[in-house]
């Protein structure tokens, strides 16, 4: 008889909230159980409680952001870019609207440092 074997299956992954994941660490850091009697009590490897407790003491034990906040962060960075483009166009055209009545109000006057020696010549 010939044994046929089954295609693999992936193994699903579990995922633990983070409230979980504190809860445990907890356990063990106040003393309630043993990193190993954790592990046995909640079929946990002892190596990602480890790595929790690590993410604890650091403290990047945290909510990762849903797809929506993310979305929502990445809207708000492209409008602060945004707000800052049209803030330096909006300086660089007052710049611009300074120079030209400075060019302006020196053109218009009668005599100026820029045409003085025109006027001074026929002055005897």
């Amino acid at each position: 008889m010939m044994y046929t074997k089954e295609p693999d299956m992936p193994k699903k992954r579990r995922s633990f909230p983070v409230e979980v994941k504190k809860h445990i660490v907890r356990e063990i850091e106040t003393g309630e159980l043993s990193l190993s009697g954790a592990a046995r009590k909640y079929s946990l490897s002892p190596t990602a409680i480890t790595r929790w407790r690590e993410q604890f003491r650091t403290g990047e034990l945290t909510e990762k952001p849903s797809p929506r906040e993310k979305s929502l962060e990445r809207e708000v960075r492209e409008l602060k870019e945004k707000v800052g483009e049209l803030t330096m166009s909006i300086d660089l055209l007052k710049k611009a609207e300074a120079y030209a009545l400075r060019l302006r109000s020196v053109d218009s006057s009668v005599i100026t440092g820029l045409n003085w020696d025109q006027f001074r010549k026929g002055a005897k």
